[in-house]
């Protein structure tokens, strides 16, 4: 059993702008690219961010709530006697198993589930290999 105490659940609201806690994330490798799927419950399309960067693929989500007069009919103003749903954003970054090209890149987001498809392409790192003849 888990007891909360008052200062528990003051601290709790206190930090909850921004959050460590992780979301799901699946990395799946198929023969020419890379999935990417993440559940984000919660989040509208326009709040996420993805960006791949030298084999490092990083995801970001924020949210907010509406005010408490938002989607009232009588139209006054009000206030929260108890407010659960939160403001928070998430970001998360892993390293990918293979190079991808990110230009090709594409996303989909769809009832809470984010999936990125990667194509991969072959591995770059500025050099060049020279035959010895």
């Amino acid at each position: 059993m888990v007891r909360t105490t008052p200062f528990d659940e003051t601290f709790e609201r206190t930090m909850s702008g921004v959050t460590d806690r992780a979301f799901d994330l699946d990395v799946a490798d198929y023969d020419d690219e890379l999935v990417v799927t993440a559940d984000l419950p919660g989040y509208d399309r326009e709040d996420i961010e993805v960006a791949v960067a030298n084999r490092t693929f990083t995801l970001r989500a924020s949210r907010g709530h509406d005010e408490v007069t938002d989607g009232h009919e009588g139209g006054g103003a009000g206030t929260y006697l108890r407010r659960e749903r939160r403001r928070d954003s998430v970001s998360r970054s892993v390293s990918l198993p293979a190079a991808v090209d990110e230009t090709a890149a594409s996303a989909t987001y769809r009832n809470g589930v984010l999936t990125v498809t990667l194509p991969k392409t072959a591995a770059t790192d500025g050099s060049h290999r020279i035959d010895v003849e």
